[in-house]
């Protein structure tokens, strides 16, 4: 008699390897999405071109004079000479509106008839070679010069100065600057706390022998020392603090499935642990409270002023800190003897 072959009851091969690929090829779509939904959807942050860069001035009623990094620049080395030389903040006020005036702050190599120069100062007229009034050192320095020679100068109105000494055809415009130039005067000399700040975009690398050269040449009562290597580490990592106080950073260490859930929600710098130099800028001793605050802001602002120059990323001063994407001072002033430099990696 012939065996029936019952509907159904044929063998089936071995389902067991397909759903176990299947399986691990949801987990891993799900991992991924999970990984890259927070990067599609979530906030992104702001990278500053060079086009968008400025610094600024701001008064103490918070009205903020903007400037290029280069005029800013410009501006701190007017300011830092009348300093070196022991003269009165009304002196670089002065000396700001007329460069502001004449050139905005930018080192002509052109002007009126043989004017040349940040100041516009005619080599024919007296004020030196046109190599010499392109220097802007040398500019600077004639112009104060002359400053000084000018009854009561302190005590006029800054265009009346400034015509005094500049002969200028438009002796009214100078005072067009003069708020501008007391805002940038005030913060550059100290007179005016964390006064002067700038947004700049990333910087791709740092100069530390070259910025501890300048700040040597430019602040000569400070001492500048790079910090041993390792103390100025920086991790990128997400750092985040627990309800006692601790603090622990998104995956360090964590390896495995894990380790990626770790990951999740992370958005921006990745997590590196990066050596970073450090500086340390120590402030004259001896000096009363006020001297002390003046001499901080006065090293503060110059290196502000200075951090795309010499690739500075962050600065800590008196208690308040700056960093260059921010490009803002946060925190509470408290008197410190030193400034603390982080230079990009």
């Amino acid at each position: 008699m012939a065996r029936r072959t019952r509907y159904g009851a044929r063998r089936r091969p071995n389902d067991g390897p397909i759903l176990v690929s299947v399986a691990v090829g949801a987990a891993l779509l799900i991992v991924a999405g999970m990984l890259l939904l927070p990067k599609l959807f979530g906030p992104r942050e702001y990278v500053r071109s060079a086009a968008d860069a400025y610094c600024a001035a701001t008064t103490a009623d918070g009205v903020r004079h903007t400037l290029t990094p280069e005029q800013a620049s410009n501006t701190a080395l007017i300011a830092n000479i009348a300093v070196n030389r022991g003269l009165p903040d009304h002196a670089a006020t002065v000396a700001i509106a007329t460069a502001m005036q004449e050139s905005r702050l930018t080192n002509l190599d052109y002007g009126d008839l043989d004017s040349l120069g940040m100041f516009q100062q005619r080599p024919s007229q007296g004020w030196g070679t046109a190599e010499q009034v392109t220097d802007m050192t040398y500019a600077t320095n004639i112009f104060y010069d002359h400053l000084l020679k000018v009854p009561d100068w302190q005590t006029i109105p800054v265009e009346d100065a400034a015509q005094e000494v500049q002969r200028s055809g438009y002796p009214d415009l100078y005072a067009n600057w003069d708020a501008m130039a007391r805002a940038w005067a005030a913060g550059l000399t100290g007179e005016h706390a964390a006064g002067i700040s700038c947004a700049l975009e990333p910087a791709s690398s740092s100069d530390a022998d070259g910025l501890k050269t300048a700040v040597q040449a430019a602040l000569p009562n400070v001492v500048i020392a790079e910090n041993p290597s390792g103390s100025g580490r920086s991790d990128n990592a997400t750092a985040t603090t627990d309800s006692a106080g601790s603090s622990s950073s998104a995956g360090s260490g964590t390896s495995g499935l894990f380790g990626w859930f770790g990951q999740f929600g992370r958005h921006g710098s990745d997590d590196k642990t990066t050596a970073r130099t450090t500086l340390t800028v120590t402030l004259p001793s001896g000096l009363d409270e006020a001297s002390q605050s003046r001499a901080c802001w006065q090293a503060a602002g110059w290196l502000v002023t200075h951090a795309r120059e010499y690739g500075i990323d962050a600065i800590g001063a008196n208690g308040m800190s700056w960093n260059r994407t921010d490009g803002v001072w946060t925190g509470d002033e408290t008197a410190n003897q030193s400034i603390t430099i982080t230079l990009a990696g």
